[in-house]
């Protein structure tokens, strides 16, 4: 192995056009040499392909490789193998990766007391509805205690998106978990935690990510994070918290409702939760749509994860 790579930076992507040259381009610029990137594609029938092996005749370490099995465990895992890093980022396509990423991650991860590091999110969305999801993803009403989502501050965290690794980190808890189609990276970071080692949260590192700009849309992702997260809680029973099983027992009231018309006060904590939702969906500097909006994408958020959950739940029970 080539102990030489500074970093091994792995991105999966599927037909990703519109992103790729701009990851491509930020590693090239910003990426301490010598550097490797491994573009793990799953199939692009776009231009995807096109411009990185466009990229890899000039740079030859851009490197592009297959994955046939299309998931992102799959994918990662098999560029892993490839790999000959010191330290192993996994990059989302359609994130924006500020030019100080890789730097800060360098001299966080060579003179701070963690084994991974990452940013806080900046969620940004298109439109008065993409910007209502990200406004609700980015509070504690919406998302519950996600330290990467909810805060911008420098400090240990059970879990961090887009994070870059020390390879003797893989080396000791193992790779990504093929059999999660979600949650891929939760999972590795509860095995992270579980083995005592330690991530760390940096402001300097900050990602700008593109949420979904439509209810459907919101809804199918945070319902597929709820399937998967049970049997995730299965394999690493020390990730289990508290915001994980609200949502289903939210929505597990819900279902109960019908007990009201013999009990009214059964209708009082779903008021409570009405008056919650106004509360944080108004309470805040947004612009009147966006605040209605709000009001629509924190039931999303919640029910659907917590309806995903409470499948997900019986399949493995």
């Amino acid at each position: 192995m080539n102990k030489d790579y500074i970093f091994s930076i792995i991105c999966p992507t599927l037909n990703e056009e519109n992103y790729i040259g701009r990851i491509i381009d930020n590693f090239i610029s910003y990426c301490p040499a010598p550097s490797e990137l491994l573009i793990a594609d799953a199939g692009s029938t776009d231009a995807t392909r096109q411009i990185v092996n466009e990229y890899s005749t000039k740079y030859p370490n851009i490197v592009l490789i297959d994955n046939p099995k299309k998931y992102v465990s799959y994918g990662f895992n098999k560029a892993f193998a490839e790999s000959k890093g010191k330290y192993i980022g996994l990059l989302g396509a359609h994130t924006y990766y500020p030019k100080s990423y890789y730097q800060s991650a360098l001299q966080a991860l060579e003179t701070e007391d963690c084994d991974v590091v990452g940013g806080p999110l900046l969620q940004v969305g298109k439109g008065s509805m993409g910007k209502a999801i990200a406004y609700c993803m980015s509070t504690k009403m919406g998302v519950g205690n996600t330290a990467f989502r909810t805060s911008k501050k420098k400090q240990y965290v059970d879990s961090v998106a887009f994070a870059i690794y020390k390879r003797t980190v893989f080396e000791k808890v193992g790779l990504l978990d093929t059999e999660l189609v979600r949650n891929q990276d939760d999972e590795l970071h509860y095995r992270i935690n579980a083995n005592g080692f330690k991530i760390l949260m940096i402001p300097e590192m900050q990602c700008e990510y593109q949420v979904r700009d439509s209810i459907p849309k919101l809804f199918r992702q945070y319902y597929e994070y709820g399937v998967y997260k049970p049997l995730v809680l299965k394999k690493v029973k020390s990730g289990i918290k508290l915001r994980h099983l609200v949502p289903a027992l939210f929505v597990s009231y819900l279902i109960s409702l019908p007990i009201a018309i013999f009990y009214p006060i059964w209708l009082l904590p779903g008021l409570l939760y009405l008056l919650m939702a106004l509360f944080f969906s108004f309470n805040n500097q947004n612009p009147i749509a966006i605040k209605i909006n709000c009001f629509a994408v924190y039931p999303v958020l919640h029910f659907s994860y917590g309806a995903g959950f409470l499948l997900g739940l019986s399949k493995i029970i």
